[in-house]
């Protein structure tokens, strides 16, 4: 009878506890973060008879949570992939917008300048006509200011897109390092990791991995993890974190790098080439090839146009017989000094000396104690000529210090950035035009203007014209935003599938647990009329006399 209460007694204990189980998955379902909890049901051991084995109930063997680790691996790798090239892809595509737009864009006003320019060749006397030159200059000026100043501005919004990852970076870093430690404190209380901590560490893991590519290697009894980069400098271990820091790079302040501080505090700058997953290496790839290839382009462009014009213009007249000066201003040659220089000189007096040579490249000019050199963008050795303390390399010069310089100084120079951004009109009125290819040619004369209309078919930009560099330059960052879009439908198919396959293995499955309801309410109930029938058998024996 004492064997029929305990088997009552242990069969509702495990009833009970089994609709707890079932009813945390059915509350936590929904969540994208929790994993099913599954009950493990055991004997509580018995008695061996001569009539046979009676057993002494049911009990809980375990509660266990339901975790794969390699399909969570998977899952984080997945995420990196989709996160790096949704980084980009957000960037890109606005850069793709400015200069796909085909009703107004650099393309487009440079065409107007042409028109306007054939309209007054007719008649080079023409008022009206002189005007409409001029406002078409002023607005081809306008359109490569907004479209620098845009690319400047995405610049910027990188840099602040960067500096955030890095702070999430640190946040979940942290977060984790703490979550070690309750799990090392609770696995040595009670020998079992809580299953809401290991929830959130692999809930914080998935957010860490779509920041920045990652490696994990976690300790199967304590579910503690360490956490390193992909060249395996540790961002978590144990108890411990690591800290990644934003700020402007040393060679070129308008950009952030990020640097990893070692177990010393000492600040190591990260090789953001060697970045290929997360969000943190998208936004790299973008800021540092397809910025840059819309930059330099549009600046190529706009400076070789703009020397072109001015060439040409230099070889005309205005009406007055006043020889014809610069259509066009750019903005001065500026050379950056390396903040890690012990020096304080800089270069300067850039001057162009021949602007057919002229590359939009960003140059590492160096001084090693007795000479100086110049390094290309490719680590290629640029030939150089000085003259006394003028440095002179393909197409431009510019003057070195003579003192307050040390060996291992280093200066960025490009020779013609910020070109498209800071372009104007030079000219000041209509009448400055110098459409006359005579001194004496008077209003009506258009031979200079007829020159300067030749400019539109001039192979100006490597062997194109200067409509057909732009035209490539939209199209060659058009192909890369398509390419990048089409990236991403696969790797979103991927990320799907992974997340799947760890929502099988771990997720909860409403309809299962809905059955499991039933199955242990009805388990619940049977036990409760074991407990009723020993009950009644022990009432029955307490009313015989």
């Amino acid at each position: 009878m004492n064997n029929l209460f305990n088997l009552a007694k242990s069969g509702l204990n495990v009833g009970q506890s089994a609709l707890n189980v079932v009813g945390s998955n059915l509350t936590n379902g929904m969540s994208p973060t929790y994993s099913r909890r599954d009950m493990v049901i055991g004997e509580s051991g018995g008695l061996a008879t001569a009539q046979g084995f009676y057993g002494y109930g049911a009990k809980v063997s375990s509660v266990n949570r339901a975790y794969d680790a390699f399909a969570n691996s998977q899952l984080r790798n997945s995420v990196s992939s989709w996160a790096a090239l949704k980084g980009r892809d957000e960037q890109l595509a606005e850069i793709d917008d400015m200069l796909g737009n085909v009703s107004d864009n650099v393309s487009v006003s440079l065409n107007d300048l042409f028109k306007a320019m054939a309209n007054l060749s007719e008649n080079a006397s023409d008022g009206p006509s002189r005007a409409a030159v001029f406002s078409s200059l002023g607005v081809l000026t306008q359109r490569f200011n907004e479209s620098g100043k845009r690319l400047d501005g995405l610049e910027k919004s990188a840099n602040i897109q960067i500096e955030q990852s890095v702070k999430d970076i640190n946040n979940f870093t942290e977060q984790l390092a703490e979550i070690n430690k309750q799990l090392e404190r609770v696995q040595a209380q009670n020998g079992t990791p809580p299953a809401d901590l290991l929830d959130q560490r692999d809930d914080l893991l998935e957010k860490l991995s779509e920041q920045i590519g990652i490696q994990v290697n976690e300790n199967k009894i304590s579910g503690r993890i360490d956490v390193s980069l992909a060249d395996g400098r540790p961002l978590v271990f144990g108890e411990d974190s690591y800290k990644l820091v934003s700020s402007p790079s040393s060679s070129d302040p308008n950009k952030n790098s990020v640097s990893y501080l070692n177990k010393d505090g000492n600040a190591e700058t990260i090789n953001e080439s060697s970045l290929t997953k997360g969000r943190l290496a998208g936004l790299f790839t973008f800021r540092n090839e397809d910025l840059v290839l819309a930059r330099h382009e549009l600046d190529q462009i706009a400076f070789q146009m703009a020397s072109r014009f001015n060439e040409q213009h230099h070889q005309g007249f205005q009406p007055n017989g006043t020889p014809g000066g610069n259509l066009f201003k750019l903005p001065d040659m500026q050379a950056i000094a390396n903040s890690k220089n012990n020096g304080a000189g800089n270069l300067s007096n850039g001057k162009i000396q021949d602007y057919t040579k002229v590359k939009a490249e960003d140059y590492t000019v160096s001084f090693d104690g007795t000479g100086w050199s110049v390094t290309g963008v490719d680590g290629r050795t640029v030939p150089v000529t000085m003259t006394g303390n003028t440095l002179a390399f393909e197409g431009i010069e510019i003057d070195v210090p003579a003192t307050a310089v040390n060996a291992g100084d280093t200066f960025r120079l490009n020779p013609i950035a910020g070109a498209a951004a800071g372009i104007g009109r030079e000219i000041t009125s209509a009448q400055d035009i110098a459409a006359s290819d005579t001194a004496a040619g008077g209003n009506s004369n258009n031979g200079n203007l007829e020159s300067m209309l030749e400019i539109q078919d001039e192979k100006l930009v490597g062997n194109n014209s200067l409509t057909e560099a732009y035209s490539r330059l939209v199209g060659t960052i058009g192909a890369n935003a398509k390419g990048v879009h089409s990236s991403i439908t696969s790797a979103e198919i991927d990320l799907n599938t992974k997340y799947e396959t760890k929502q099988a293995l771990s997720g909860v499955d409403m309809n299962e647990e809905t059955v499991n309801m039933q199955m242990f309410l009805q388990y619940y109930q049977a036990n409760a009329q074991l407990l009723q029938t020993a009950t009644s058998l022990f009432d029955t024996l307490l009313s015989i006399r």
